[in-house]
């Protein structure tokens, strides 16, 4: 009884320690930047708003948005929910994980959660029962993140399949559910550095709309500091841009390859960095092309380990199809983990800074995804087509050169039986 008690109270111990440390820190650091802009700006002492502040922006990062006056914001600041779920996960992982822990971790922390929610001054946009739900899924997700690798169950799971799946189908799931994340990791990478070029080349509209605002240099360091919380949503939006879906503030703006420019849009330091159209035809043609190209890249270093053999011994032709479904296998599992965690990506990444103009800012789901899934499809079947005609090509040629060999072997044999003949048949010179 007192070992359950234990587990309970260690789940109880990973939430209040993980709310602790995650409103801690970002309280002190949103008190700081409000007394700061009071300081700089003059006014009333915005510091007193800290504590509501540091509550809204709890559950934002974690999905419920809220509004105030005409403002309404749902839009999850990314950095902060990642950093959030592997801060449950360090803590989870250091205290000690059990089932009656996720349990007991996951009530507690919606319960502090939806205290905060009732103690908010301003209206949130979703109900109690979806602030839980939201909550709930981030707590579970970080334990799960630490609990999952050292759990008894995947291990006795991961026996199970070893001995009642063969290994050519585990080694098929495992290359691609890797290419698929593999893939989806070197988008991200290439949506942050596009970001961060936007940033190196739009400084001068980003400084222009600070000035503008009047805003000091204490002020302007501490905001744009807190504005990196919503780069990773950015980088998100820079890959749809990037592949030729592009994205939209509201319907006040949409930024494509083709098309950069807005109006009326509010003057926010961070809208500053959006770009401007790609005037050069093949550099939109090149970017474009990167899905498609990095993914035959990647699914002909990955997927295929064909064994040719010497060209004395006979082909297995089982072996050599099984050489090529296995791969076809992999790259649809990878096709599908591509589609399903870009839609999931471009989902989260999106919101409203509004109700009415900017009602929606970020990506359209369905085309992003269409522009993502489509190339990188086309790219691992191209390289799953470009090595079967590859070893087509290898097998025809050596069939013809042992064909030209037997022939030569079979003329050389005939000559000389032909000779020997002629030598029998021969008179004897005594």
């Amino acid at each position: 009884m007192m070992a359950n008690l234990k587990y309970w109270l260690k789940g109880l111990a990973v939430a209040a320690l993980s709310m602790v440390v995650y409103a801690g820190a970002l309280g002190c650091y949103i008190a700081l930047m409000l007394l700061v802009i009071s300081m700089e700006e003059g006014g009333d002492n915005l510091s007193a708003f800290s504590v509501s502040l540091t509550e809204a922006v709890v559950l934002l990062s974690q999905g419920n948005g809220f509004k105030t006056g005409s403002i309404t914001l749902t839009i999850m600041p990314l950095l902060l929910t990642v950093l959030l779920i592997a801060l449950i996960a360090s803590l989870a992982k250091r205290v000690g994980t059990s089932l009656s822990g996720c349990v007991a971790g996951t009530i507690g922390w919606v319960l502090i959660n939806v205290f905060f929610a009732n103690s908010l001054d301003i209206k949130l946009v979703d109900t109690t029962g979806v602030v839980a739900v939201k909550t709930a899924i981030v707590f579970v997700l970080g334990y799960a993140i630490a609990a999952i690798p050292e759990s008894p169950l995947t291990k006795r799971d991961l026996d199970w399949i070893s001995e009642h799946v063969s290994s050519p189908v585990r080694k098929t799931v495992t290359i691609g559910v890797a290419l698929g994340v593999l893939l989806i990791t070197v988008y991200l990478v290439i949506g942050l550095i596009v970001v961060l070029y936007w940033a190196f080349s739009n400084q001068s509209a980003m400084v222009k709309l600070y000035e503008l605002s009047g805003m000091q240099n204490g002020s302007r360091i501490l905001t744009t500091i807190a504005m990196i919380a919503w780069i990773p949503n950015i980088a998100i939006w820079a890959i749809s841009w990037v592949f030729g879906a592009g994205f939209s503030i509201g319907d006040l703006a949409e930024f494509t390859m083709w098309s950069g420019q807005g109006s009326a849009l509010p003057s926010l330091p961070i809208f500053g960095l959006l770009p401007q159209a790609i005037e050069t035809n093949w550099i939109r043609i090149a970017l474009m092309c990167v899905p498609l190209a990095l993914a035959c890249a990647a699914g002909i270093n990955k997927g295929f380990h064909i064994r040719v053999g010497n060209s004395d011994q006979q082909i297995d032709v089982k072996r050599v199809v099984l050489g090529f479904a296995y791969p076809a296998g992999a790259f649809c599992i990878s096709c599908t983990v591509v589609s399903v965690c870009s839609s999931l990506l471009f989902a989260i990444s999106s919101g409203a800074l509004g109700s009415k103009h900017l009602a929606h800012i970020g990506v359209d789901v369905i085309s992003s995804t269409r522009k993502i899934g489509q190339p990188t499809a086309v790219g691992l079947f191209s390289s799953w087509l470009l090595t079967l005609v590859a070893v087509s090509m290898f097998f025809g040629i050596r069939w013809i050169v042992k064909r030209v060999r037997e022939s030569r072997s079979g003329a050389s044999t005939a000559a000389l039986e032909s000779d020997n003949r002629e030598v029998a048949n021969a008179a004897r010179t005594v």
